[in-house]
């Protein structure tokens, strides 16, 4: 009458093994639902969207600014080189008669 002792011993460690295993994966989502719960409000990314995008607004602001007075002012593009520019409606009204002179050019006859 022989008895298989080792397969008696092994059925309580397999079991408390795979207990330990379940406990651990139980914690182990425990803690992830908790955080994706404590975080469930505005997170950072929002935050930082929010602030990003009203830089954004204000430098395009700037730009337009800046855009429309070189536009519709005098001043200097190169002091050192006496580069200037001028209004754009001022520019169109001293270019027009020069394009118009050439448009009644025939084609050979305008220069680049």
């Amino acid at each position: 009458m022989s008895t298989d002792h080792t397969s008696l011993s092994e059925t309580p460690r397999l079991s408390t093994g795979i207990l330990l295993l379940i406990g651990v994966l139980t914690l182990l989502l425990a803690a992830v639902l908790g955080g994706l719960w404590l975080n469930r409000g505005t997170s950072a990314t929002e935050t930082e969207d929010y602030d990003r995008a009203a830089v954004r607004t204000k430098n395009l602001a700037d730009l337009q600014a800046a855009d429309s007075n070189a536009l519709s002012a005098y001043g200097w593009n190169d002091q050192a080189k006496g580069i200037v520019h001028i209004p754009i409606t001022n520019a169109m009204e001293l270019v027009l008669p020069a394009l118009q002179t050439s448009a009644n050019k025939s084609p050979q006859e305008v220069q680049p």
